[in-house]
Parts: C-alpha cells; sequence; structure tokens
C-alpha cells in the first residue's frame, strides 16, 4: 500500500485522531506525536503544532481527559528533539499541566521540565523561575504549590544570587503555608534543596524552617522527611553548630511518638554517625541508639540491631569499648526476644561483631548468644548465625571451638531446613583449613560427604561446588589416598541415579589436584562405567565430564583413547538421543 502523498495534511490527520472517541486510537497518536513532527519540520512544529498543542489541553472535551493530558505531558519533553532549540515554547503548557488536580500529570509534567531545563540550563533564569514563582503563589488549589516544591531544587542550581534568594523565601514561606499537602511536598524536596545551598544560606534562611518541621505534630511523613535532611545537614555543619542544630532534632525522632520516625533514624543510623563523625556520635548518639533497640516496636529494633553491621565498616566508629560498653549489654534481651525477625537480626551481625571484638570478649560474653541462637526454633536465625559461623570460628580459633560450637555444626547440617544444611555446607571449607586434616576428618568429613547425597539438588550443588576447596587445601596425596575412594564407593547402581549424577559432577572437582596418570588409573574406569548406567541422564552426564576432562586435562591420547573410546561408540547409537548428541561431541575431541 502506498503511503501518503506530497499533498497530504499531517497536522489535520492527527486532529482528527486525538478527537476520535476511541482511547486507544486517541492516546496512540498521542505517543506517536514526534511522527508528526518529524514530518511537519521544525518551522511548521513551531508556529502551528505546539499552538494547537497548548490550546487543546485547556480546552473541552480534552482538558477533562486525564489519559490524555498525562500522555501529552510525557510527549512535550519528546518535542523537543523537534523544534530546533526553541524549548522555551514548552514551559507554557509544561506550566498548565503541573497545574492539574491528578497526580500522575504533575508528577509527569514535573518530569518533562526537569529534562527540558537539564537539557537548556539557560532557560531556567528567564523562563522557569517565572513559572516557578506562578505555581508558588497561587491560592485557588493547593496542586500548583505542590508542583513549585518538586521544581525548587532544580531552579536554584541555574540561576544568579539575587534570584536564589527569592527561591529560597518561596520555599520557606511553602513550607509554612496552612495546607498540610503543601508542607508535606516541601519537607520532602528539603533534602534535595539545600543539597544544592550554601552552608551560610542554610544558617541564615533554612535552619529555621527545618527546626520547625521537625517538630511538625501533624503529619509524621514530614518528620520523615526531616530525619532525611539531617544527613545532609549533618555534613554540612561542624561539630558544634551540629550540637546546636542537629544532633537534637535525633534525640526528639529517636523518642517520637510515631513508628516511622524511629524507624526512619534506625535505618539510615550509620549515615548519621557517618554525618556527625566520631567524636559526636560517641557522645551524643549512643544512648539513643541504644534506645531504638529497646523499641516497643518490633520492626524498629530489627533495623537498629542490622544497622550494626553497616556501623562497624565506618572508620572510627563503634570501637571495641563502645561495643563492649554500649552494645553487648542489650544482647542478652535481644536474643531472647519475642520477634523472631528481632533475634534473626541479631544473629545476622555477630560474626561481624565478634571478628571487632576478638577472641577474649567473643568467647567470655558471646559464645553462649551463639550457640543458643544456633539452636533456635525459628529456621532463619539458625540459617544467619550459621552463614557466620565460618568467620566466628576464625575468631575464637580451633581451640577455643572444639568443645563448644562445632557439635552444634554437625547437627546443622541434617537440619530440617534445606538451606540451613547448605549454608553449614558452604562454611565447611572455611572450617576445614582452620580445623586442619585430621579434625576435619574425625568431625566434619562424613557429614560433608552425606550432603553430597541430599535430596534437595541446591545442598548438594553446593557440596559438590566446594568439594575442590577442601581438595585444594589437603593436597593431592590426601585427595587420592583418602578422599577419592570415599567419592568412588558413592557411585552405586543400587541407589538413585541423582546420586550417581552427583558422583559425576564431583569428579571435576576434586581432578584439579590430580596428575594425567592418577586421572587414567582412578577417573577414567569410573567414567566408562558411567556410560553403560542404565539410566539415560547418568549416560550422558558420564559423556559431558568425559568433554570436560579432555578440554581441561591433557591426559594422553593412547591410553584416554583406548578406554573412553570404544565407550562413546556404543553411546552414539543409544536409543537416547541426548546421549547420542554428547557421546558424538566427546568422539570429535578424542578424534
Amino acid at each position: 500500500m502506498a503511503g501518503p502523498g506530497a499533498d497530504f495534511n499531517y497536522l489535520e490527520f492527527f486532529k482528527e485522531e486525538i478527537r476520535n472517541e476511541n482511547a486507544t486510537i486517541k492516546i496512540g497518536a498521542v505517543n506517536n506525536l514526534h511522527l508528526i513532527a518529524s514530518a511537519l519540520g521544525p518551522q511548521r512544529t513551531v508556529s502551528e503544532l505546539l499552538p494547537y498543542l497548548t490550546q487543546v489541553v485547556q480546552e473541552e472535551p480534552l482538558c477533562n481527559d486525564d489519559e490524555f493530558l498525562h500522555s501529552m505531558a510525557k510527549q512535550f519533553a519528546v518535542l523537543s528533539e523537534y523544534i530546533n532549540g526553541h524549548d522555551e515554547l514548552l514551559i507554557a503548557p509544561l506550566e498548565n499541566l503541573a497545574d492539574q488536580e491528578e497526580t500522575v500529570i504533575r508528577d509527569q509534567a514535573i518530569q518533562s521540565l526537569i529534562k527540558v531545563i537539564e537539557k537548556r540550563p539557560q532557560l531556567a533564569p528567564d523562563h522557569l523561575v517565572p513559572t516557578l514563582h506562578r505555581l508558588a503563589t497561587k491560592t485557588d488549589f493547593f496542586t500548583a504549590r505542590v508542583s513549585a516544591c518538586a521544581l525548587l531544587p532544580l531552579a536554584y542550581r541555574h540561576v544568579n544570587a539575587d534570584q536564589k534568594q527569592g527561591l529560597r523565601k518561596a520555599f520557606v514561606t511553602l513550607c509554612g503555608g496552612e495546607t498540610p499537602m503543601v508542607r508535606r511536598a516541601a519537607a520532602h524536596k528539603m533534602r534535595d534543596f539545600i543539597q544544592v545551598c550554601d552552608k551560610q544560606d542554610l544558617l541564615t534562611d533554612l535552619i529555621s524552617v527545618y527546626t520547625q518541621l521537625s517538630q511538625e505534630d501533624t503529619q509524621d511523613t514530614i518528620r520523615v522527611a526531616c530525619v532525611h535532611a539531617t544527613l545532609v545537614i549533618a555534613r554540612m555543619l561542624n561539630p558544634e553548630e551540629n550540637r546546636q542544630h542537629t544532633v537534637e532534632r535525633i534525640k526528639d525522632a529517636v523518642e517520637d511518638r510515631s513508628w516511622r520516625v524511629r524507624l526512619t533514624v534506625a535505618k539510615n543510623f550509620d549515615q548519621l554517625c557517618e554525618a556527625f563523625g566520631p567524636e559526636l556520635t560517641a557522645q551524643k548518639l549512643m544512648t539513643p541508639f541504644i534506645q531504638l533497640m529497646k523499641d516497643n516496636e518490633q520492626e524498629v529494633r530489627k533495623e537498629a540491631v542490622k544497622i550494626i553491621e553497616a556501623c562497624l565498616k565506618l572508620p572510627n566508629h563503634f570501637t571495641p569499648e563502645q561495643l563492649q560498653q554500649h552494645i553487648l549489654p542489650q544482647f542478652q534481651t535481644l536474643g531472647g526476644d519475642s520477634a523472631q525477625s528481632v533475634r534473626a537480626a541479631l544473629a545476622q551481625v555477630l560474626g561481624p561483631i565478634a571478628k571487632a571484638l576478638g577472641r577474649d570478649v567473643t568467647q567470655r560474653q558471646l559464645l553462649t548468644l551463639i550457640s543458643d541462637l544456633m539452636k533456635d526454633d525459628f529456621h532463619d536465625v539458625r540459617l544467619n548465625i550459621v552463614s557466620h559461623a565460618g568467620l566466628v570460628c576464625e575468631v575464637l580459633g580451633a581451640e577455643g571451638l572444639v568443645h563448644s560450637l562445632l557439635h552444634t555444626v554437625q547437627n546443622l547440617i541434617m537440619d530440617n531446613h534445606w538451606r540451613i544444611r547448605q549454608s553449614v555446607v558452604e562454611q565447611v571449607p572455611r572450617l576445614s583449613r582452620l580445623f586442619g586434616m585430621e579434625l576435619f576428618q574425625t568431625k566434619l568429613e562424613a557429614i560433608f560427604l552425606s550432603s553430597l547425597r541430599d535430596s534437595v539438588h541446591s545442598v548438594r550443588q553446593s557440596a559438590t561446588k566446594h568439594l575442590s576447596e577442601i581438595a585444594t587445601a589437603f593436597g593431592p596425596q590426601w585427595t587420592v589416598e583418602h578422599l577419592l575412594p570415599k567419592l568412588v564407593e558413592q557411585y552405586s547402581e543400587s541407589v538413585g541415579y541423582a546420586n550417581r549424577v552427583t558422583t559425576l559432577h564431583v569428579l571435576p572437582q576434586v581432578s584439579s589436584v590430580m596428575t594425567a596418570e592418577q586421572l587414567n588409573q582412578y577417573i577414567v574406569p569410573l567414567l566408562v562405567k558411567a556410560t553403560k548406567d542404565s539410566v539415560p541422564n547418568v549416560r550422558f552426564c558420564a559423556c559431558r565430564t568425559i568433554m570436560w576432562m579432555m578440554e581441561n586435562h591433557n591426559l594422553g591420547a593412547q591410553p584416554f583413547s583406548a578406554s573412553v573410546k570404544p565407550a562413546l561408540l556404543e553411546l552414539e547409537h543409544d536409543s537416547d538421543i541426548d546421549v547420542q548428541y554428547y557421546a558424538q561431541r566427546a568422539l570429535l575431541l578424542c578424534a
């Protein structure tokens, strides 16, 4: 079918489409507005299309069509690419859309305005600032002032000093407005606005507004926003100024009647510590933090405990002395907390805390708690503490651990929850390096090898993957003489085929420490045996393992081909198509 002729009127076609009663056709036309603009060219787009669009979004019936207006708010930013630099013409229609009652339309109009100004920052002083002031002073409805709040940080970055002063005054006015929705919008943008302000302007014009909103009595979301603003302010001020302006606000937030405010402090406590610095944190924030760990709301207690790990990573924060004096005394209560999530959070941080405290303090004050959490009824608690078992063992050393935690670790590898069994398996290589060969063989080897027969594939896969670390740690002689015979024993026709497949997956892991001669002597015969297995899955796994061995080891063409090639030739005519495929690929490598 031929396309439109040279005399086709694209603009009239677009006008008909957006007047169509079918919403799909109408919105489709708007979403393809860039095609119309491209066809019209920059000059006609500026002189005809844009004036029409500016008018149509304000006239009946389309001014009441929310879906149409939302799509238009998005497309105005797209038109920026088709108007040859006349982006200032987009600001007026977007200002109208930023005053709409529907939130999604306003938000999209703000996003489009931001895109236009970020592309052409020079438009901000002469076009965006007047728009912002008009929106900020509209009193007929609150929506325009809410949009003004969202535009303030962007405008402030791109204007001169005189205009900045006017914008600060506008922000202060919006923060003190009578309409709760406007105060909330201003509070939510306070953090972004303060980030673009100078320290002196903050202290002169904005700190009083920050203090006022942080004591806002009607909306906890405003007080939550003030906690986020504190993170920015505290980094801008020196310790003495923080003592005067921000520390008390955080103390008030910790005692706030709304759990959401307290939760925000708990979740961001590491950032607060970083912003205030080690000295101010030690002097002013440790007591409020302990209050959060004792909070009535379990969610607050949980987040306060979880954030300890992040705080430990900060330089010069949460020293061993502070941990012993302030944090450790709370652990006994938290270890018996009625909320499972709190105990799980505690279990998650005990490993890093033990590392920070060292062996003596851990053995004296944490060992009993760690043992108790390993036996907790809630599986997430056991899982979290087990995931740090290797770290705790390194801190305590083999001597301090053998008679205390090791028995519990042995029990957990048989836990009813497979994720816990998998986590224990993941810790075994670390424990084996710590304990040495003899203790590994007597305490951990049997239960670790039993994981290769676990009913859950992920546990078997994890055990297979970590076996290479153990083989590397204890060396080739131990692997060949001690470990390999036990692995070969597990390949038995009398057990499920999954165990035989697992054994085949294990062979590449231990082969890394073996010589070609040892591989031909011990591994190859088992692979040949596997090619004759009654289960097709085992046979094609044998073929794949043979391929891996040939690709990763120099086994010697003559001995390897003499034993393996006849078995593969038989499998070329196997009843299973997958076995045939992998046998043929393996034979190509033999050639």
